[in-house]
Protein backbone atom coordinates (compact mmCIF):
# COMPACT_ATOMS: atom_id res chain seq x y z
CA UNK A 1 0.00 0.00 0.00
CA UNK A 2 1.32 3.67 -0.76
CA UNK A 3 -0.32 6.61 0.85
CA UNK A 4 0.36 10.23 -0.64
CA UNK A 5 -1.20 13.40 0.38
CA UNK A 6 -2.55 14.97 -3.22
CA UNK A 7 -4.24 18.12 -1.49
CA UNK A 8 -5.62 19.52 1.72
CA UNK A 9 -8.04 22.45 2.89
CA UNK A 10 -8.30 24.03 5.66
CA UNK A 11 -10.98 26.63 6.35
CA UNK A 12 -11.26 29.35 9.18
CA UNK A 13 -14.15 29.46 11.22
CA UNK A 14 -16.79 31.91 10.74
CA UNK A 15 -17.15 34.73 13.00
CA UNK A 16 -21.11 33.81 13.04
CA UNK A 17 -21.44 31.50 16.06
CA UNK A 18 -22.16 28.11 14.59
CA UNK A 19 -21.74 24.97 17.09
CA UNK A 20 -18.62 22.60 16.65
CA UNK A 21 -21.20 19.82 15.29
CA UNK A 22 -21.89 21.53 12.65
CA UNK A 23 -18.45 22.58 11.58
CA UNK A 24 -17.30 19.21 11.91
CA UNK A 25 -20.17 18.53 9.55
CA UNK A 26 -18.56 21.46 7.11
CA UNK A 27 -15.62 19.79 7.16
CA UNK A 28 -16.68 16.34 5.92
CA UNK A 29 -18.43 17.95 3.54
CA UNK A 30 -15.94 19.98 2.36
CA UNK A 31 -14.19 16.37 2.47
CA UNK A 32 -16.64 14.99 0.34
CA UNK A 33 -16.35 17.76 -2.30
CA UNK A 34 -12.12 17.65 -2.22
CA UNK A 35 -12.32 13.93 -2.79
CA UNK A 36 -14.69 14.45 -6.06
CA UNK A 37 -12.74 16.78 -7.34
CA UNK A 38 -9.69 14.65 -7.39
CA UNK A 39 -11.36 11.67 -8.40
CA UNK A 40 -12.60 13.83 -11.34
CA UNK A 41 -9.30 15.06 -12.16
CA UNK A 42 -7.23 12.46 -12.12
CA UNK A 43 -9.94 9.61 -13.46
CA UNK A 44 -9.31 7.48 -10.83
CA UNK A 45 -11.83 4.36 -9.80
CA UNK A 46 -10.59 3.37 -6.07
CA UNK A 47 -11.83 2.34 -2.75
CA UNK A 48 -12.16 5.95 -0.27
CA UNK A 49 -12.09 6.32 2.91
CA UNK A 50 -12.91 9.33 5.05
CA UNK A 51 -11.92 10.04 8.75
CA UNK A 52 -13.79 12.38 11.30
CA UNK A 53 -13.43 12.51 14.85
CA UNK A 54 -16.92 13.69 15.20
CA UNK A 55 -19.28 11.24 16.37
CA UNK A 56 -22.20 13.61 15.99
CA UNK A 57 -21.42 14.52 12.39
CA UNK A 58 -20.68 10.63 11.66
CA UNK A 59 -24.29 9.89 13.16
CA UNK A 60 -26.21 12.52 11.06
CA UNK A 61 -23.69 11.16 7.72
CA UNK A 62 -25.00 7.43 8.79
CA UNK A 63 -28.64 7.92 10.07
CA UNK A 64 -29.36 9.97 7.07
CA UNK A 65 -32.61 11.09 8.83
CA UNK A 66 -35.26 14.03 8.44
CA UNK A 67 -32.87 16.59 9.89
CA UNK A 68 -33.20 20.66 9.68
CA UNK A 69 -32.49 22.24 6.55
CA UNK A 70 -28.39 23.12 7.56
CA UNK A 71 -27.90 19.69 8.09
CA UNK A 72 -30.24 17.92 6.13
CA UNK A 73 -28.82 19.57 2.58
CA UNK A 74 -25.05 19.05 3.87
CA UNK A 75 -25.81 14.93 4.78
CA UNK A 76 -28.12 15.00 1.59
CA UNK A 77 -24.59 16.20 -0.42
CA UNK A 78 -22.01 14.09 1.53
CA UNK A 79 -24.97 11.20 0.70
CA UNK A 80 -24.99 11.51 -2.92
CA UNK A 81 -20.96 11.76 -3.57
CA UNK A 82 -19.84 9.53 -0.53
CA UNK A 83 -21.51 5.87 0.57
CA UNK A 84 -22.02 5.72 4.36
CA UNK A 85 -19.21 2.58 4.70
CA UNK A 86 -16.65 4.66 3.76
CA UNK A 87 -17.04 6.99 6.63
CA UNK A 88 -14.54 6.42 9.69
CA UNK A 89 -14.42 7.13 13.00
CA UNK A 90 -10.68 8.55 14.07
CA UNK A 91 -9.64 10.21 17.62
CA UNK A 92 -8.82 13.46 17.52
CA UNK A 93 -5.63 13.42 19.21
CA UNK A 94 -4.78 11.16 15.76
CA UNK A 95 -6.52 13.14 13.13
CA UNK A 96 -4.00 14.74 11.14
CA UNK A 97 -6.94 17.18 9.43
CA UNK A 98 -6.57 18.43 12.87
CA UNK A 99 -3.51 19.31 12.24
CA UNK A 100 -3.95 22.84 10.48
CA UNK A 101 -5.90 23.94 13.70
CA UNK A 102 -3.10 23.33 15.91
CA UNK A 103 -0.35 25.46 14.17
CA UNK A 104 1.36 23.12 12.15
CA UNK A 105 3.38 24.25 9.21
CA UNK A 106 3.96 21.75 5.96
CA UNK A 107 7.44 21.59 7.19
CA UNK A 108 6.33 20.39 10.44
CA UNK A 109 4.52 17.74 8.32
CA UNK A 110 7.30 16.24 6.87
CA UNK A 111 8.88 15.35 9.96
Amino acid sequence: MHVQLLQSKSRVAPLKTVTIPRLELMSCVISARLCKSVMEALDLEVPVYFWSDSMKALSWIRINDQWGTFVGNRVREINETTTMDSWRQVPGILNPADLPSRGYTPEDLLR
